[in-house]
């Protein structure tokens, strides 16, 4: 296989990841990350074998046919080539959805060629270092489904009036009435941000572009955990509770188990997951008895899956330090999303066209239904 089969056969590959990377599947995104620099390290050495096939051809050589051959092995290696060969090829704009893999300057700013340049003797490494990156793990707690309209209406179900109870022979026997269930709706919620990158930028350093645009979508999934995390504290109908101040790791730990059993007793189903900030973990996991014997496994020790009274336990900033919540998750409330993720990118907007210009465009629609609101407890540590 010569090198422009390998590249195909990469370019293949990364296609094929196209429906995973959409549907937000971290171990798709990070395979598409190496494969753009596969594809960036064949399409360099295309380019010096052609080169030498130049200079073969200066001193000689009659094959014409590099020429074709270089115009075939630049077939949407990026983003940014792949919107250009479309607009050579057709003499006018088109749009297109694309997933790509990180990397932003300021929001106003349009990524443009770096203006220092690098010294060819120093090796440099095309891998960009990233910031720290928060996990994206509270849409996963929640079960998943997808509406075709707006708006999503669901019943709750009305309190029971009256019991039945054990009569006599010809004994009246008592009256149960069931209220009418009561309506919620749930509206979809937009999230989306847009970047700018210039034709040269895309051509001439792929691989920041394609970490530019990867990191718009980790963007938009932390804008989306935050607004799930928000709109279930803000849910009416979630059980609250409050810890004290001067509580020990013992005493939050006891809280928590009342508040999974509340869930349970609340919703009729038993709490699946613990959501807490690192801090707060950190408060539980060096909790020590009066003889200093610590209370979990020590620093020795590590538990294969975080939990607490057997229940998974999610640590993640996503919720302010002194704040836990304890809930059935999966059973008691679901994210409701319509198309996934979008991502489109076009030079027509604006006066991109004549700038050459492109602008990118990541967007989703999503609600959060708590259809059992008891299902969920709130504790809330006092700071007084």
């Amino acid at each position: 296989m010569n090198l422009k089969e390998m590249l195909k056969a990469k370019q293949k590959e990364l296609a094929g990841l196209s429906a995973k990377i959409k549907a937000g599947d971290e171990e798709a995104i990070k395979s598409s990350q190496d494969l753009v620099k596969e594809i960036n390290d064949l399409k360099e050495k295309i380019k010096a074998a052609e080169a030498a096939m130049e200079i073969i051809n200066t001193i000689g050589s009659d094959d014409h046919g590099s020429e074709a051959e270089a115009g075939e092995a630049k077939k949407a290696n990026s983003l940014g080539e792949n919107f250009i060969n479309f607009v050579k090829a057709s003499g006018h704009a088109k749009k297109f959805d694309i997933t790509a893999p990180a990397f932003v300057k300021a929001a106003t700013t349009v990524q443009t060629s770096p203006a220092a340049a690098v010294d060819w003797a120093t090796a440099f490494d095309r891998n960009v270092v990233t910031a720290p990156r928060v996990g994206l793990v509270i849409r996963d707690l929640f079960g998943a489904e997808t509406i075709s309209g707006s708006t999503l209406q669901y019943l709750v179900e009305g309190a029971i009036e009256g019991a039945p109870a054990v009569t006599a022979e010809g004994a009246k026997k008592p009256q149960v009435h069931f209220a009418e269930p009561t309506p919620v709706t749930v509206a979809l919620k937009k999230i989306a941000c847009f970047i700018k990158e210039s034709d040269e930028y895309i051509d001439d350093y792929s691989f920041l572009a394609s970490a530019i645009n990867g990191r718009l979508l980790y963007e938009l999934g932390l804008v989306e955990q935050n607004t799930l995390v928000t709109d279930l504290l803000a849910t009416n109908g979630i059980q609250t509770g409050s810890i004290a101040k001067t509580a020990t790791a013992a005493g939050i730990a006891d809280a928590i188990l009342k508040a999974a059993m509340d869930v349970q007793d609340g919703s009729g189903f038993a709490a699946d997951a613990i959501v807490l900030n690192p801090t707060d973990w950190y408060t539980l996991r060096i909790g020590r008895d009066s003889n200093e014997r610590y209370y979990g496994e020590g620093y020795f020790g590590t538990q294969t899956i975080p939990n607490l009274w057997g229940i998974p336990v999610c640590v993640t900033p996503a919720v302010a330090a002194g704040t836990i919540v304890v809930g059935a998750f999966k059973t008691c409330g679901s994210v409701v999303s319509k198309n996934g993720v979008s991502v489109e990118a076009v030079n027509t907007n604006e006066d991109d066209f004549v700038k050459n210009l492109m602008t990118i465009r990541a967007e989703e629609r999503l609600a959060l239904a708590i259809r059992r609101p008891a299902g969920f407890k709130k504790l809330t540590i006092a700071t007084t």
